[in-house]
């Protein structure tokens, strides 16, 4: 029978180092728009990477298939000869509990409707909820195995200002966590809140001195940028506007965590299986570059365990959860622009950290009251950005895979 350790054991016998990394997912998913619908997903998958003198091959399938070696064999063929080419040691992991037996369709089912408690008070377009478990696991020629099931839920709500011919942008909020929690109270009041906001905005009329990014503006903004300014392969190639030697702000903390137990982006292993540590990036200064095996080796630093991958794909480099801190708390928000979502980053340029974006949702603060803003352009980069920091409140929220406050910034161009 054709197994992960019977390919490997045929890739050892042609003198080749190898993995096979593989994934199992199962994922329920309900919708409620005009109409309720549900779907579910089983997928499972092998990406297989071979060495050999300092080059790699690479191959993937959805099942297990004598094919699966030889095509990774072929790849090998035309790859460059590299030394910093060569199979990750796998050492034994702490295993973090990132696993919570739910009932898929129950949990589901639940949010639906209590987020369906909105209907009525503000103009609901869609539901969403969905909920999965997917067994990770890697497996090479040295005989080193890992292997773990995760979990994660996620419930999140769109809706929008309905006025007679007035239309409000659309508003998104979400919540993605790996336990169940009792209500989504929050999301809710939240959602009212900022939709509220916008049933009548008005043209911003004076420039602001600083501005005010919410968590969830910062999530669309801030976590792109950095997370590919953070990157061991972009130092190393010198596509970066964060240089180790330099003070990017003092007192500003930023760390990645991938133990944090009820985020879904938590892991006892990264994608090559070497076992999750927390990683200081930026203290006043930088000081780690998150790398995987292949950009460590090359730029001669320690491996942080920062490699992502699914199993159609090699390992690339990414954080997990970023949590900011800063030493001033202090953020004023009356009479401050406050921005809470922004469109288009993928239009900036990463290599140099420069954006122009669109803020659909934001507001004037004036007299503890909202008022709700017109589109807005916000243009600056993630120098500024970072180096322009006044302060960040110390009430955190947590949006994708960022823990953050409200950040009052200044030197960011806001029209």
């Amino acid at each position: 029978m054709l197994d992960v350790t019977s390919i490997l054991d045929k890739a050892k016998n042609l003198g080749l180092s190898a993995e096979i990394y593989y994934v199992e997912r199962k994922e329920y998913e309900i919708t409620r728009e005009k109409q309720t619908f549900s779907k579910s997903l089983n997928e499972s998958g092998y990406g297989l990477r071979v060495f050999k003198d300092g080059r790699v091959g690479f191959a993937y399938s959805t099942k297990l298939e004598e094919s699966l070696l030889q095509r990774s064999m072929d790849t090998m063929k035309v790859s460059e000869k590299d030394e910093a080419n060569y199979l990750p040691e796998i050492k034994p992991v702490n295993s973090l509990p990132l696993f919570y037996k739910v009932d898929p369709f129950e949990i589901c089912k639940t949010y639906i409707e209590e987020l369906s408690d909105l209907r009525g008070k503000i103009n609901v377009i869609s539901i969403t909820s969905s909920a999965y478990e997917v067994k990770v696991g890697l497996e090479n020629t040295e005989g080193e195995k890992v292997e773990e099931t995760r979990s994660g839920i996620y419930a999140g709500v769109i809706a929008n200002y309905v006025d007679g011919s007035y239309v409000g942008p659309e508003i998104y909020e979400y919540s993605t966590f790996r336990y169940p929690k009792k209500d989504l109270t929050t999301i809710k009041d939240t959602i009212i809140s900022k939709v509220q906001s916008t049933a009548k905005r008005i043209k911003l009329d004076f420039v602001p001195k600083s501005v005010i990014f919410t968590p969830k503006a910062m999530s669309e903004l801030f976590v792109p940028l950095f997370s590919r300014a953070i990157s061991e392969e972009y130092a190393y190639r010198r596509r970066t506007p964060l240089r180790s030697n330099d003070i990017i702000k003092e007192g500003l903390k930023i760390v990645d965590d991938p133990t944090i137990g009820d985020s879904i982006y938590s892991r006892s292993f990264d994608g090559e299986g070497i076992e999750s540590k927390l990683n200081v990036i930026l203290d006043g200064q930088i000081k780690t570059y998150l790398s995987n095996t292949y950009w460590a080796r090359k730029a001669h630093v320690e491996n942080t365990a920062s490699a992502y991958r699914n199993y159609s794909s090699q390992p690339v480099i990414s954080p997990t959860n970023l949590l900011v801190r800063y030493a001033e708390h202090s953020v004023e928000e009356n009479s401050k622009v406050v921005v809470d979502s922004v469109q288009g980053v993928h239009t900036s340029n990463f290599d140099t950290g420069e954006f122009s974006v669109v803020s659909p949702v934001a507001w004037l603060i004036k007299d503890g009251k909202r008022i709700g803003l017109r589109e807005l352009t916000v243009t600056g980069d993630l120098l500024q950005l970072i180096r322009g920091i006044l302060a960040i409140s110390k009430a955190e929220e947590t949006y994708g895979n960022l823990t953050i406050g409200n950040v009052e910034v200044e030197g960011i161009s806001i029209a």
